[in-house]
């Protein structure tokens, strides 16, 4: 019993004073690509906005709730929150500025005509046109007005909205992207 007891000893002492090199890889090194797009975290939050997070979509969860299009390289989500109130920034690479193009007439394309009023409205602010896109919810019973901001910048497409009926808001954060 006792010869056993010197070698676990004599190891436990190895194992504890750190004498011990780390194995060095001995097979190829797998670089994990960072697929979050830039843009949806902000480096100057709108004044009353906390960031929560962000996160990368999957190219069918893009495909499902935008536009099922060709040529998405990846997509992240930015998660912000301003009293109680969540919004989103949603940037989308494309593999080229015509397939970005393409992905923001098919997503519009997606919504029916308003009975009253317009869905859809130019706008402009960063040096870029947008498009105002109005939508209706049902909340409390009632329809209630829900705003996005789409624009394109490059090959890559931004998508901002919130859950509220004031699209100044929406706004706000939309120029914060800078694009």
């Amino acid at each position: 019993m006792k010869l056993l007891l010197i070698p676990f000893i004599a190891l436990l002492l190895v194992a504890v004073s750190g004498c011990t090199d780390p194995a060095e890889p001995t097979g190829p090194t797998v670089e994990t690509p960072d697929l979050s797009v830039d843009g949806v975290v902000l480096e100057t939050v709108p004044e009353g906005f906390e960031y929560l997070g962000v996160h990368d979509l999957e190219i069918d969860t893009v495909k499902t709730s935008y536009a099922d299009v060709e040529g998405i390289v990846n997509a992240s989500e930015g998660i912000y929150n301003l009293d109680s109130v969540d919004y989103f920034i949603i940037a989308i690479e494309m593999e080229s500025s015509a397939a970005a193009e393409e992905l923001i007439t098919q997503y519009k394309a997606g919504f029916t005509p308003l009975a009253m009023g317009e869905r859809f409205t130019a706008a402009s602010f960063n040096e870029h046109d947008a498009t105002l896109v109005m939508k209706y919810i049902t909340a409390g019973g009632e329809q209630v007005p829900r705003y996005h901001y789409v624009w394109s910048n490059e090959n890559f497409v931004f998508l901002v909205k919130g859950n509220t009926d004031d699209s100044a808001v929406v706004l706000d954060l939309a120029k914060a992207t800078g694009f």
